[in-house]
C-alpha cells in the first residue's frame, strides 16, 4: 500500500462530496494504520484538511468510522443488486450473484484491509447486521429461490433449495472471513476460483468454471 500522503491545501467542495472524500480518506487510513493507529489528525492529513471539519461533517469519530461502514457496505450490496438487472435463467442469475462477491475493482486490498478492520478489531459486526440485516437475509433467500429453480430443472436428486442455498452462503461468507482474519489470507482471485468451484460442485450439470453451460444443447 501507499505510504500516507502529507496534507495539502484542497479546494472547496460540495459537501457530499467533501464528505465521500473523507470517507475514502478515512477508509485509507484504516487501510494503513488499523484502528490502533487511527485519528482524525491521520485521516486529515490524508484529505487535506483540519479535524474540526471531520467533525462538522460527523460529529464524532464514532459517527465517521459507522458512515464508513455504512459506505463500504452499500458499495457491497450495491453489487448484489446491480448483478440481478436483466431476465436470465437462474442458473445465470446464480453465476452473477456468486461472482459480484468478489468484484475486483471494487474489493480492492484497501477495502479488504478497511474491512479487517472493521471485523477484528472493531467487531463491527452487530452494527452491520442491525443496518444491513434485511439485505443479508434478502440475498440469502434469493440464493435458496435460485437453486429451487435450478432443481427443479432436474437431475440433482437428494438436493434441497434450503440445503444448498445455505451452503453456498455459508461458503462465501467463509471465504470473507479468510479474505479478512484468516492467518493465511485468500485473495480475491482464490476467492473467486472457490465460489465457481463450489457452484460446480454442487450443479455439474449446470455450471463449469467458465460460467453456466447452456441447456438444451452440446454440454
Amino acid at each position: 500500500m501507499d505510504a500516507l500522503k502529507p496534507r495539502t491545501k484542497r479546494a472547496r467542495l460540495d459537501p457530499l462530496d467533501r464528505k465521500r472524500e473523507l470517507i475514502e480518506a478515512t477508509i485509507t487510513t484504516l487501510a494503513e494504520k488499523g484502528y490502533g493507529g487511527f485519528t482524525l489528525a491521520e485521516v486529515a492529513d490524508v484529505a487535506g484538511v483540519s479535524p474540526a471539519l471531520i467533525l462538522l461533517h460527523f460529529n464524532s469519530k464514532e459517527g465517521l468510522l459507522h458512515e464508513v461502514m455504512a459506505h463500504m457496505s452499500r458499495g457491497y450490496f450495491g453489487s448484489l443488486h446491480a448483478s440481478q438487472i436483466g431476465a436470465g435463467a437462474a442458473a445465470d442469475r446464480l453465476w452473477r450473484l456468486v461472482e459480484a462477491e468478489f468484484v475486483a475493482h471494487y474489493f480492492t486490498p484497501r477495502y479488504l484491509a478497511a474491512w479487517r478492520t472493521f471485523w477484528v478489531e472493531l467487531n463491527g459486526r452487530p452494527d452491520y447486521l442491525s443496518d444491513f440485516g434485511d439485505q443479508t437475509t434478502h440475498f440469502t433467500a434469493l440464493t435458496q429461490d435460485l437453486c429451487g429453480e435450478i432443481i427443479a430443472e432436474g437431475d440433482y436428486p437428494g438436493h434441497e433449495p434450503r440445503v444448498t442455498g445455505r451452503l453456498i452462503d455459508m461458503a462465501l461468507g467463509g471465504m470473507w472471513i479468510d479474505l479478512t482474519q484468516g492467518p493465511t489470507p485468500l485473495t480475491i482471485a482464490d476467492a473467486r476460483y472457490m465460489a465457481r468451484s463450489l457452484l460446480v460442485m454442487l450443479f455439474p450439470r449446470h455450471f463449469s468454471l467458465d460460467g453456466p453451460v447452456q441447456r438444451g444443447g452440446a454440454e
